[in-house]
């Protein structure tokens, strides 16, 4: 039976009438959302009290979009379905009833963090770093099954009666849109997001820690990192400002704990943790006081690599300085991805040590060593990467922002842009040899006289 939102309206205001969806008897409202309400409901078949979480995507979706939308929520529903973990809310049962989609899951008592964000509400310390711990190991749990929650957030972490913390609304909560690509892109909450979420990038289990961190400092000193009078503001500050220091809200708080954070909260996935237990054993050291493990590559080290490539021959000390400070260093493994076909966004980069191998439709178009710049025209034109760029080998790989380099140093920007046309010059001249030289050896092959 289809029920309308009217019928739902007439249905829900008359005391008498038992309100259901699907099998479950509605028996109050807990929450309301843009696409749906999550109500406090009862399976009469086993007598069980659920949270029946609903959704009308027909209310937000063009209609050729939505089989594929509902079938892929159901989908990941499933999935999310199968994680059974302490720390994660357990999913019993999903289905539609007329245009709405619903998801029964455990009841929960307890409150969620967003009553412990803020200055006067702040849980005690030791609390605080216990809760984030046992997140990062139910994230461990959900990403080796393949799971990306994709939208951590206070209001999806309920604070239990009994003082367990519970991980809610997996693959669920996102909210989904169907492009012309077909694919399934994931839209979090703003305040949360990593940077490769509000750029549209592909999503790994480093955005799930990148959200987890600003959680953990909002919990520890009520404020989030990054702030922002607009929506834009707030965009441009998570994918270029540098997060503040823990201690400068409150000095009494362990520095090792800060240095975990800011490494949680790298711009560049490739530098935040690897898993949820690597994440959760550092902030077991940072507060024992032991010394954490910090991969960065020293200040040294890094204008050494510069001067020795040739791409960087005609800048400056100054201009190497200012390269270091604002630009990044990742060490990537053999057959790891450092471009994905398809991302757009406005940063370059340049391979200071080992080779990549260059992907198109699984055959490989090309290999560039040491030295070799790429990315640079999607950086300019702010158009989709045509192939994948693939570590051949062990390499070190500096990343660059244009936008970053806009804003911090417009001079340094302009001189990247001349040796981007110089290279490109150099390029079109070697290409133009090869071409002659071609001609040349076909011609004399052939015996045909040759063209002036």
């Amino acid at each position: 039976m289809e029920l309308s939102d009217e019928k739902i309206r007439v249905e829900f205001a008359d005391p008498e009438v038992t309100r259901t969806v699907g099998r479950y008897e509605i028996l109050g409202t807990l929450g309301r959302g843009n696409m749906g309400e999550v109500f406090k409901a009862r399976d009469p078949m086993i007598g069980r009290l659920v949270a029946l979480k609903t959704r009308r995507f027909d209310l937000v979706y063009d209609k050729k979009d939505l089989k594929f939308v509902i079938d892929k929520f159901f989908e990941e529903a499933r999935i999310a379905g199968n994680l059974i973990h302490p720390n994660i809310v357990t999913v019993f049962d999903l289905g539609q009833d007329g245009d709405y989609c619903f998801i029964a899951m455990e009841l929960l008592g307890g409150e969620t963090l967003t009553s412990y964000n803020r200055e006067g509400s702040l849980l005690p310390k030791e609390t605080v770093i216990e809760i984030v711990k046992s997140i990062c190991l139910a994230l461990d749990f959900a990403h080796r099954n393949n799971v990306i929650h994709r939208d951590i957030k206070p209001a999806n972490l309920m604070f239990t009666a009994d003082r367990r913390i519970k991980i809610t609304d997996f693959g669920i909560a996102v909210m989904a849109r169907a492009n012309h690509t077909s694919e399934f892109q994931v839209i979090g909450t703003p305040s949360y997001m990593s940077p490769e979420q509000t750029k549209g990038l592909k999503l790994t289990p480093q955005t799930d820690f990148f959200s987890l961190a600003v959680v953990f400092f909002e919990l520890l000193v009520g404020r989030r990192p990054f702030q922002g009078r607009t929506l834009y503001e707030l965009m441009e500050s998570i994918r270029y400002s540098p997060a503040p220091s823990l201690l400068s809200f409150d000095p009494q708080l362990p520095p090792a704990l800060d240095q975990v954070i800011q490494k949680a909260l790298e711009k560049e996935p490739e530098l935040r943790y690897r898993s949820g237990a690597e994440f959760a054993e550092e902030i077991d050291r940072a507060v024992r006081g032991e010394r954490i493990s910090i991969r960065d590559i020293k200040a040294g080290k890094k204008a050494s690599l510069l001067k020795s490539i040739e791409f960087f021959r005609s800048f400056d000390k100054k201009e190497i300085e200012e390269i270091s400070r604002y630009g990044k260093f990742i060490r990537y493994e053999p057959s790891q991805v450092i471009v994905r076909e398809g991302d757009i966004d406005t940063t370059f980069f340049i391979i200071l040590s080992g080779s990549v191998r260059v992907v198109k439709n699984n055959r490989r178009i090309t290999t560039l060593p040491s030295g070799a710049c790429f990315g640079e025209m999607g950086a300019l034109t702010a158009t989709a990467r045509t192939a994948h760029v693939i570590a051949r080998e062990p390499c070190i790989v500096l990343k660059l922002d244009l936008k970053v380099l806009e804003r911090e140093s417009p001079d340094l920007k302009v001189k990247f842009y001349q040796v981007f046309i110089e290279t490109l010059i150099d390029r079109l001249e070697k290409t133009t040899r090869r071409l002659s030289n071609a001609q040349r050896a076909f011609t004399k092959k052939k015996n045909l006289p040759e063209k002036d």
